[in-house]
């Protein structure tokens, strides 16, 4: 049956209008980003804003999905062998859990390295990035694209202590060796727990307190099992969000370039809501009932004076490299 002349000419035309409609923009490269932070936790969501940030203004040519700790079956020590290995293309690095296999690189978990967020950005980062970055390349083939710290860390106990002297005997959770030595140079003991583990081993009474900053300690419902915080500002958590480099390598330059330069407009809005988060969590933790202790000045000097051996004992360990990141470190922020 033969179309009626007026429906062949709107055919046809349709037809020529085809070629003109603009194409879905296929997705050059989908990457995996993961954190052992929880699924709502402060670093997490920041984590899912940097990303869908990304993919929009690569628009959808780079689209980064983030993973959160009980989305994938990896552990904080874990990341940076994933990341290697392009189990996931970039992730959420804490050089004090990686030390194992980076021990050169966990300068600012030294006891009162770096303790303040802004020299960590405007002086420590600059100074200190060469050398990560060499390391990183050359022994994993990972690129740290941006650096973030979380807020200091802080030991969070479920019954008030009267100063260093009350911490002697107990026993408390420590994510990194210098943790556990500063207890252990105090006269209590640091054990070993992931961040899943930290809530229940609390209401067991099967540790005294936990470290960690004020951020996951709001996150994580510290207020339910702790009643004092000791705010010593023993260190910050150093981060890195690093990628795969061949993932990185294989990206045209254009998307490249755009992920690169989304890295240095995010570096300041990590700084600047970690803050911020920080300021609220110690507000709120204090509102539902907590007990929040500034370390004094006297107390401040004595934690350092004794915990100065755990970094000379460090430093004869790692080489100069390991040195040269703790002495700019210290240069920076102190």
């Amino acid at each position: 049956m033969k179309l009626p002349h007026m429906f062949r000419a709107l055919i046809a035309a349709g037809a020529l209008l085809v070629p003109l409609s603009a194409p879905s923009m296929a997705a050059d490269a989908e990457w995996k980003l993961y954190t052992y932070f929880g699924a709502k936790d402060k670093p997490t969501m920041l984590h899912r804003a940097f990303a869908e940030d990304v993919t929009k203004a690569t628009g959808g040519r780079l689209k980064i999905t983030v993973f959160a700790a009980s989305e994938l079956p990896y552990k904080a020590s874990d990341v940076l062998r994933i990341t290697a290995g392009n189990q996931v293309q970039m992730g959420d690095v804490a050089l004090g859990f990686v030390a194992g296999d980076v021990p050169e690189l966990n300068a600012l978990s030294m006891p009162f390295s770096c303790t303040s967020i802004d020299k960590f950005y405007d002086k420590a980062v600059p100074a200190i990035t060469p050398v990560v970055s060499q390391v990183l390349l050359t022994k994993f083939k990972v690129d740290p694209i941006m650096h973030w710290a979380m807020p200091p860390q802080q030991l969070w106990l479920a019954k008030p202590v009267s100063g260093i002297e009350g911490l002697r005997n107990l026993k408390v959770r420590s994510w990194n060796r210098e943790q556990a030595e500063m207890m252990r140079l105090v006269g209590g003991s640091g054990v070993t727990i992931t961040p899943a583990e930290v809530i229940p081993a609390l209401q067991r009474g099967v540790v005294d307190g936990a470290f960690t900053a004020a951020v996951p300690a709001l996150d994580w419902k510290f207020n339910e099992v702790t009643k004092y915080g000791y705010m010593m500002n023993l260190t910050l958590a150093h981060q890195v969000l690093a990628v795969n480099k061949a993932a990185l390598d294989a990206l045209p330059a254009d998307v490249r370039d755009i992920l690169i330069a989304k890295t240095k407009e995010w570096a300041p809005r990590y700084r600047a809501e970690m803050i911020e988060a920080d300021q609220a969590a110690r507000k709120t933790l204090a509102e539902k009932g907590m007990t929040l202790h500034d370390a004094t000045p006297a107390e401040e000097a004595k934690l350092r004076e004794l915990t100065k051996p755990i970094a000379d004992e460090w430093s004869a360990k790692v080489g100069d490299v390991g040195k040269q990141m703790l002495s700019a470190s210290i240069k920076a922020c102190n």
